[in-house]
């Protein structure tokens, strides 16, 4: 029988649609995700929503999301009557979190892509909040969006990003088995009662804590969930009528929320607040500080307490006062208090007696993104009077805050600290965290910083520590790898 070209054509598109839907679900991310950029481009453009809508659903790796999430975002822009569906969801939703992920994820089951919600989870909830927030920061206007020109920059971005947090989100936030929360808690309790055993602010103690909490190298959906009921057993801990375990589950948060394990942020908040009492054993009320940060910055606080900050700046224990200062980089930056902090800070750094605290202040000096320009110049200037100290500390303080402000010949004091052969390893942990943050010297400063790391290397510098260092910073393996790393990045810009 003849078939007609109609007929042929149909036939070999169902073809080319079964042969990218099997590679869509390969195992081979790079393989998805080429096949994810094709469907998106598909002639019939509800099977390619379809497509991808499901295949962002199911996506098993974190990592590898956007490559599915952002075709995902282009098929959709191409079908007029969704994509303005979308738009007026997010004009209608824009300050409307749990409103937001019920009408998102009704969408998607329509297309076959999960269940939709009706009962929204206060975290996830909270989580969408703070990302829309993100986005209006970064100038992504939702309501915005219907008025504007579908292929333009702004457009393609905000579209883009708010659909990939929104639906990351939503994956990141779905409920574990039964199985996998009651053996997570139990396996949680027994290294925290194992942590107990320990003293304080110990090296064992903390290496049970973070080998327990830290994040594994493979990133997976189940992380945040799983950081959740870590957290909510340090909680537990905080409640105590024992000291010992109060101070336990205030380290334990501290290290959880380090490694940015950021959630049940309003029940961590108020057990933070409730320890903040007057006196509150020394280590425990510096944990507690060290805590605030870390959650402002996973998710700003509508109050942070800044003034607390600047009060225990005066407190008795030194390291009360080191913990105040790191933090008000974070906590205070562009509130009317800024200009208090920073002028705190540098009080701390030229007079407080324990060169902890004077080191804490001084990176605290680098590291605050001023409002203000002239909170800027005044952490800049009291900086630059420590370019020539004795005190690693305090010198690559005041590199880095050069750096940090763009200040001229910046580059030029990171590398007369790389010529040193007895350098410091946070030094060349400098060179490896601009990079990272793109802060980008010319082709000529990269080749010779290069030059120097290679010296270094052939010199036996990780081998030789000098007196200023200890800790890590001091472990061979650590530095053969710090300079390995900073070497790749550095040919990568060369």
């Amino acid at each position: 029988m003849f078939r007609t070209f109609t007929e042929r054509r149909a036939r070999k598109e169902q073809e080319r649609q079964h042969e990218l839907s099997v590679r869509l679900r390969s195992p081979e991310p790079e393989v998805r995700a080429t096949a994810a950029g094709e469907i998106a481009q598909a002639r019939d453009m509800a099977w390619a929503i379809r497509e991808l809508a499901q295949a962002m659903d199911r996506e098993p790796s974190p990592i590898w999301f956007d490559a599915v999430a952002g075709p995902f975002c282009d098929a959709v822009c191409r079908d007029r009557a969704v994509r303005e569906r979308v738009e007026r969801m997010f004009a209608a939703h824009a300050d409307e979190p749990v409103e937001l992920v019920r009408a998102w994820t009704a969408l998607l089951a329509e297309f076959g892509a999960g269940a939709a919600l009706d009962t929204v989870d206060d975290e996830l909830a909270a989580e969408v909040g703070a990302r829309l927030r993100r986005v209006r920061e970064q100038g992504g206007m939702l309501h915005e969006l219907s008025g504007t020109a579908p292929d333009s920059l702004d457009y393609v971005v905000t579209f883009g990003v708010t659909v990939e947090l929104l639906h990351d989100a939503v994956r990141r936030y779905v409920p574990l088995p039964a199985d996998d929360i009651e053996r997570t808690r139990r396996e949680t309790r027994e290294t925290l009662e194992r942590a107990l055993a320990h003293p304080a602010r110990s090296d064992h103690r903390h290496a049970l804590l973070v080998s327990h909490c830290e994040p594994p190298d493979d990133e997976t959906w189940a992380d945040r969930q799983l950081a959740a009921l870590h957290i909510r057993e340090a909680l537990d801990l905080c409640g105590s009528a024992e000291p010992d375990r109060v101070a336990l589950g205030v380290e334990a948060l501290s290290v959880m929320l380090r490694f940015n394990h950021v959630c049940l942020n309003n029940a961590v908040r108020e057990t933070l607040d409730r320890l903040c009492v007057p006196d509150q054993d020394p280590f425990t009320f510096s944990e507690v500080l060290s805590c605030y940060p870390s959650l402002h910055a996973g998710r700003r606080l509508d109050d942070p307490p800044v003034e607390m900050f600047l009060a225990a700046l005066g407190h008795a224990d030194p390291l009360v006062r080191a913990n105040a200062a790191a933090g008000l980089d974070t906590i205070a930056a562009g509130l009317p208090e800024e200009s208090r902090a920073v002028a705190a800070l540098i009080e701390a750094m030229e007079h407080d007696p324990d060169i902890e605290v004077v080191r804490s202040a001084a990176y605290a000096l680098a590291t605050i993104p001023c409002r203000e320009e002239a909170d800027a110049r005044a952490a800049s200037a009291a900086l630059a009077g420590k370019a020539g100290s004795a005190d690693p500390g305090l010198r690559v303080a005041s590199v880095d805050g050069a750096i940090h402000r763009d200040e001229p010949g910046a580059f030029d004091l990171l590398t007369a600290e790389l010529r040193r052969p007895d350098v410091e390893a946070r030094f060349v942990s400098s060179v490896d965290l601009f990079l990272d943050l793109g802060k980008l010297p010319p082709k000529d400063v990269t080749a010779q910083w290069a030059r120097l790391l290679e010296r270094l290397r052939q010199d036996g510098w990780p081998d030789r520590p000098n007196e200023h260092e200890a800790g890590g910073d001091t472990e061979p393996d650590f530095r053969v790898a710090l300079l390995e790393l900073t070497l790749d990045k550095l040919r990568a810009h060369t």
